[in-house]
């Protein structure tokens, strides 16, 4: 069976771009209900027009302040009486108030993932498993000068992902955890050269990875497939509309150059 069949999932950032072809491709596979978190009243009610209202919940939250992260933990819960996956999706490009880009990208995807592992998913899963994935990228592979501070998160997303993929947390928890690792994607955000540094060479940095970025929905299909193959601590790249698949990390010892 499906495992997203008949769970309950809770998406932050999931009104838009990345985030909304996710819950999309959740409902499509039998989710019985998902909590939509996002900061943008606006965007919340354009993705209930889109989905409808039917197993969605549009919450609205800063995920930077645990209060209100965990407030949509607590109202999806009262919504479905369950909770299985918790996928920590919201990020932004802002080089400029760097800050808040680590608060927003790492921070808060650690709350999150703290929170749906210790907490909430083992008290109110459906089945013997729960699942947290935390969206990371291919910047967390590679470096890009216009956006260090957005690369840096993304490297520490994944060093979070192998780290609590590990056997005492699985033990402890039972709780898997993926990472997914998108290449660009043609949303808003990559849009926008205004969270960039150096924006007039933006085009001559990211090169060719132009002519390959992806519909968003293609992260959600690539997000089913690493949920139907992804092991504990793995990592999935989604690009160039290839299936997703899994990357592995070499042992630093045998990088010698």
């Amino acid at each position: 069976m499906d495992f997203v069949a008949g769970k309950v999932a809770l998406v932050t950032g999931g009104a838009g771009g990345i985030g909304l072809a996710i819950v999309k491709s959740l409902l499509q596979h039998g989710a019985k209900g998902i909590g939509i978190v996002d900061i943008s009243d606006e965007a919340g009610r354009k993705a209930m027009e889109i989905v409808g209202k039917n197993k969605v919940t549009f919450i609205k939250a800063d995920v930077t302040k645990k209060a209100e992260l965990e407030g949509a933990f607590e109202t999806t819960i009262q919504a479905y009486k369950q909770l299985d996956i918790v996928i920590n999706n919201a990020g932004v490009v802002d080089e400029h108030g760097w800050k808040n880009a680590i608060d927003l990208n790492l921070v808060a995807v650690v709350e999150g993932t703290y929170l749906g592992m210790q907490k909430y998913l083992p008290k109110y899963r459906a089945g013997e498993e729960g699942l947290i994935i935390n969206t990371a990228s291919v910047c967390g592979f590679q470096a890009f000068q216009i956006a260090p501070v957005y690369c840096a998160t993304k490297h520490a997303l994944i060093g979070l992902g192998k780290a609590l993929g590990g056997d005492e947390f699985y033990k402890r928890y039972k709780v898997r955890v993926i990472t997914i690792c998108p290449g660009l994607v043609r949303t808003a955000m990559s849009q926008d050269s205004s969270g960039f540094l150096f924006p007039e060479v933006k085009d001559e940095e990211f090169g060719s990875v132009w002519s390959i970025a992806q519909d968003p929905k293609r992260i959600g299909e690539g997000l089913i497939e690493a949920i139907k193959k992804g092991k504990n601590g793995s990592l999935w790249v989604i690009e160039e509309d290839e299936p997703a698949h899994e990357v592995v990390v070499p042992e630093h010892r045998t990088m010698k150059v």
